[in-house]
């Protein structure tokens, strides 16, 4: 099937019976589209041209459709900003990643060929804990203090985390396929940063200025001590400067790794724009993942003359920079990040987990999925804790599925960090070694971040994770001196 499908798309460029009757379909649905929903439809139409023959090429290559959803993903904010059109584009993501999900499961129960089988494993820790953990969201639905509709919204990220995990099990199937995977990212990274330096130094194009001015709730958001927080192609601020918190302590991770001199150059100039491009995001928990970064990596790595280096060059910068007689805004947003008792955001956000607390104690199983929030206001209006802003990823955690659910989660994230910290000690590669540290360290980095953000599961950001997830235990299989010394004793 999968040859079919390249046959008649790249080969024949739908110069065949089969494209025919999708160009055919396409036309036809285009003019309705346009007629009844004018630009919104006309975009959609476009997606639809564009996406249905990169929709097969995805099921049939799950490598090529994994980079390109998280390149699409990165950029569906700005196309909806520029067109001015609230597009779903979400579900559009979901709906591909379902459609390659299903095509590996027909194949992993139709298919006699043995090696599909060996993409995927269900039977280690990593898998193990996920599918734990999904579980227990399932089981919500039957949570009394929930709401139908707003467990069923839920459903959907959850599903999500579960088909794109196992989609990237079949898409990291070898070490080239890690390579491209670090250094698309971190080039999607270097893109976007460069864009948000762009917003910084020479202003807003007018359609972002016209977003940004939407609502005055956004401008509160926005505008801060008299200057715009900056968000390049992403959706807000926060998911703009964790995404390059995380993409430049990668970039920096691995610019330190055994690569080519160029590629090591090139990670080093991307994880500079990126860092700076986070100072312009206003984010200050992204702020606080970089040092949290380069204390577990001097930790993994402590016995080694060039690590002390490294960390005695970013303790000189990090003074300089809180300490210097720097007095732009960015920077004095980026030292509040480190005197939290000053911020007023967050004694108001003490304030108001000192006050839910006896909520939580009465509910050890959560108050249900999807019932803070605006999103709780939105599904379940008539719950305790709709509009309830929980301002971070474990109170939302406490908060839905209770205290019990948060140690589950705790759990979780503690079992995928020391399978990663394990096979990096086990690795005898030195690239693989330099993988297992970058991602390490970031994950690390953002789960720390959770503490007072909430949104590290938007778009890109979250297939990353799922990615990570994956490689965490699958990247030792690539090890070649360790393969060899295994087979050796066989």
């Amino acid at each position: 099937m999968k040859q079919w499908l390249f046959d008649r798309i790249v080969v024949e460029k739908f110069n065949n019976v089969f494209g025919f009757i999708v160009l055919t379909g396409l036309c036809v649905l285009s003019a309705f589209a346009i007629a009844f929903m004018g630009i919104k439809g006309g975009v959609i139409v476009l997606a639809g041209i564009i996406g249905v023959p990169v929709a097969l090429y995805s099921i049939a290559n799950n490598r090529f459709g994994f980079l390109m959803i998280m390149g699409f993903s990165t950029f569906m904010s700005f196309i909806s900003r520029l067109t001015s059109a609230n597009i779903p584009f979400g579900v559009g993501i979901d709906l591909l990643f379902t459609l390659m999900f299903s095509w590996i499961l027909l194949e992993q129960i139709f298919s006699s060929d043995p090696r599909k089988g060996k993409d995927f494993s269900l039977k280690n820790p990593v898998s193990i804990v996920l599918f734990a953990w999904t579980g227990y969201l399932l089981l919500q639905a039957f949570n009394p203090a929930g709401t139908p509709a707003g467990w069923l919204f839920g459903l959907r990220n959850i599903l999500r985390v579960v088909i794109v995990f196992i989609v990237a099990q079949r898409v990291f199937n070898s070490l080239k396929a890690v390579h491209v995977f670090a250094t698309f990212f971190i080039s999607l990274g270097l893109f976007v940063a460069l864009y948000g330096i762009y917003q910084e130094f020479v202003g807003l194009p007018g359609y972002d200025h016209k977003w940004a001015t939407a609502t005055d709730e956004r401008i509160n958001l926005l505008f801060i001590q008299g200057k715009w927080r900056k968000w390049s192609f992403l959706s807000d601020p926060a998911i703009f400067g964790l995404f390059m918190s995380f993409c430049s302590i990668v970039a920096f991770m691995l610019a330190l790794g055994p690569f080519k001199w160029g590629k090591r150059i090139y990670f080093a100039v991307a994880g500079a724009f990126m860092l700076l491009a986070m100072f312009f995001s206003g984010t200050r928990t992204a702020y606080v993942m970089v040092p949290v970064a380069v204390i577990l990596y001097v930790l993994l790595n402590i016995t080694k003359v060039k690590t002390l280096v490294f960390a005695c060059v970013s303790v000189v910068l990090f003074l300089i920079v809180y300490f210097g007689p720097f007095y732009s805004k960015p920077i004095v947003r980026f030292r509040s990040a480190f005197n939290p008792t000053e911020d007023a955001s967050m004694n108001l956000r003490d304030y108001n987990r000192a006050r839910i607390q006896p909520y939580i104690h009465a509910h050890p199983i959560g108050g249900g999925l999807t019932t803070s929030g605006v999103y709780g206001e939105r599904f379940s209006p008539s719950h305790p804790l709709a509009g309830f802003p929980p301002d971070s990823g474990f109170m939302k955690t406490l908060l839905e599925v209770g205290w019990i659910g948060l140690l589950f989660e705790l759990i979780m994230y503690s079992v995928i960090l020391a399978v990663g910290i394990t096979n990096y000690y086990n690795s005898r590669d030195p690239i693989i070694k330099a993988y297992y540290t970058a991602y390490i360290v970031s994950f690390f980095a953002l789960t720390i971040a959770l503490y007072a953000k909430e949104n590290i599961e938007q778009f890109p950001l979250n297939l990353i994770l799922y990615g990570i997830f994956v490689l965490m235990y699958k990247m030792k299989q690539f090890d070649i001196y360790l393969v060899q010394k295994t087979n050796q004793s066989k």
